[in-house]
């Protein structure tokens, strides 16, 4: 009973404050709100009154949390969090009726908000009537403004680098070893380049045009190579026009070199577009056209009279080079 007893009083402490200028007769005004403006809508209380509620109960939530932080003395590294769980309310309260994405938004504007929050008692009365601080204060405010700045640059550029990497997923395949600003976490899986999408779709584009056609006609359509490579370009983009960096990868089909009996074909991806270190790169594939015989009917005799034809083939591996791409 004893028990009980401490429990039921610690209960009482905790929910019946001993005065009613207090934290919790705050959050008591924010759940009062957010009932009536649920009454109030089921009622069919007009828009205005309901979103006056609504609001209400935001701010009354914002004043009582940050209140209740500032209460319990919780400073890590001697910093006060109050200012900063007020800032966080008050940014899902204007942020999260946004048609679209809004967390974004909401969290670079949560160190700015939150310094604003901090700032009002300083160089407002309860009379909302403005008052000059104090020097230190002023020196802590300025501090303060000028660090809830950075903060919120560093996370603007967050969601910036995420956007690049969305838009052009072939930076996020680069080497980022020399980076000062971004960071590759130990296991994270590399994203595919999408110059290895373009690569294969220009080998199916080759295979279509030689595999299995006659020699004589491939070693004809072998020195129309750089006609070749604009209709390869051309494909490409009009099958990848929802990506940003489409443009930046060139498709390009180096001078042949004889191997034996037939060729040996380079097709090369070469990205245009920025690099975490000095210098351009590109993506290589290495490929082979070589005659085989192959037996063909004659209509005349009906006798099989040997031909040759033409047979493509590609390596599996697509290494990566630094640097411009060989002369073609």
């Amino acid at each position: 009973m004893k028990w009980l007893g401490q429990t039921i009083a610690a209960f009482k402490s905790l929910v019946l404050p001993e005065r009613y200028f207090s934290w919790q007769t705050i959050l008591y005004l924010s759940i009062f709100s957010w009932l009536m403006s649920l009454l109030g809508r089921l009622l069919g209380a007009s828009g205005f009154t309901v979103g006056l509620l609504a609001s209400g109960s935001w701010i009354f939530l914002a004043i009582g949390l940050g209140w209740a932080v500032e209460h319990s003395q919780i400073k890590p590294f001697g910093l006060t969090l109050a200012p900063w769980v007020a800032g966080g309310v008050l940014c899902l309260f204007l942020f999260s009726s946004w048609q679209g994405p809004w967390l974004p938004t909401a969290l670079v504007c949560w160190p700015l908000i939150s310094f604003c929050v901090a700032a009002v008692p300083e160089v407002l009365t309860w009379d909302l009537q403005p008052k000059r601080p104090l020097p230190p204060v002023r020196q802590r405010l300025v501090l303060l403004f000028f660090f809830s700045l950075l903060i919120s640059s560093w996370i603007q550029f967050h969601f910036r680098i995420q956007s690049w990497l969305k838009d052009y997923p072939s930076l996020g395949a680069d080497r980022f070893g020399a980076s000062n600003f971004v960071y590759r976490l130990p296991g994270q899986p590399l994203p595919l380049s999408a110059g290895m999408a373009h690569l294969a779709e220009a080998e199916s584009f080759i295979a279509d045009q030689t595999d299995g056609q006659p020699w004589s006609a491939v070693e004809r359509w072998l020195l129309n190579r750089e006609g070749h490579q604009q209709t390869i370009q051309t494909q490409i983009q009009s099958h990848s026009q929802a990506s940003p960096e489409s443009s930046l990868w060139q498709i390009q089909l180096p001078q042949p070199q004889s191997q034996a009996e037939g060729y040996e074909l380079k097709i090369l991806a070469v990205w245009t577009g920025p690099t975490a270190e000095p210098g351009s790169y590109y993506l290589e594939k290495t490929c082979m056209l070589m005659p085989v015989l192959k037996p063909a009917s004659d209509a005349e005799s009906a006798l099989p009279t040997p031909s040759r034809w033409a047979k493509f083939t590609c390596e599996p591996e697509i290494p990566s080079r630094p640097g411009p791409p060989p002369l073609s």
